[in-house]
């Protein structure tokens, strides 16, 4: 990190709290190898103290600036799942049906629905072949993803199991959608401006459009 590209400060992050409030930032004399932290700018050209969102770790120096590594985009509150919890999770999913169903996921999302009480987890997996959605095999089918649903749920972490039980928070929603779908929410975000070099599937979504994209183009849902 270049020193007069802008002015960097530092919040520490921690992953049991998901949040970041409370804690006084550092700058570059202050920040520590190995801990996370979430990046506060202060441009030439206006953006005062802006959080980027951006968790990075320190993960050495040159001379006395900083070398990160980006690690998650941050969890907007606490009552948001921590993209690297759902990142774990979905690894053991997708192995497990992998190994029990011989299906591969090719893209996966999620989003986190607070318009409902109690709030909900929605998660969109892509899968690279959908012959075990042919109706002779459908029913089976959902009662093995939906087997294999519970055991995501109970990877996503610490913070989200304590929700679930608490009642703060629905079983996790599990939507097989149509092949090609995250392609087209590339497609939809080059159409709205942004570089196809830089663009990729949100973990966590936080637009409404894509969300409703997802939802009309989901061929079964589990719960």
């Amino acid at each position: 990190m270049l020193p007069t590209a802008a002015y960097f400060e530092f919040l520490p992050f921690d992953h049991d709290r998901s949040s970041a409030a409370g804690e006084e930032s550092v700058d570059f004399s202050g920040i520590e190898g190995a801990k996370l932290y979430e990046l506060v700018v202060t441009t030439h050209n206006g953006l005062c103290r802006y959080r980027l969102g951006d968790i990075v770790r320190v993960v050495g120096f040159h001379n006395s600036s900083p070398i990160i590594e980006f690690v998650m985009r941050g969890p907007k509150s606490v009552c948001e799942v921590i993209e690297t919890d759902l990142m774990s999770a979905m690894e053991s999913f997708q192995l497990e049906l992998r190994n029990q169903m011989g299906l591969e996921i090719v893209e996966y999302s999620s989003f986190l629905e607070t318009d409902t009480s109690p709030k909900q987890l929605k998660v969109f997996i892509e899968i690279e072949k959908l012959m075990f959605l042919q109706e002779e095999k459908l029913h089976e089918s959902v009662k093995a993803l939906k087997r294999y649903c519970l055991s995501l749920e109970n990877g996503l972490g610490a913070a989200y199991k304590g929700r679930r039980y608490n009642g703060d928070m629905a079983p996790v929603l599990v939507s097989v959608v149509k092949p090609g779908s995250f392609d087209m929410i590339l497609q939809m975000a080059i159409g709205n401006g942004a570089p196809a070099s830089q663009n990729k599937p949100p973990k966590i979504i936080r637009s409404r459009e894509i969300v409703s994209f997802l939802e009309v183009s989901s061929l079964v849902t589990i719960s």
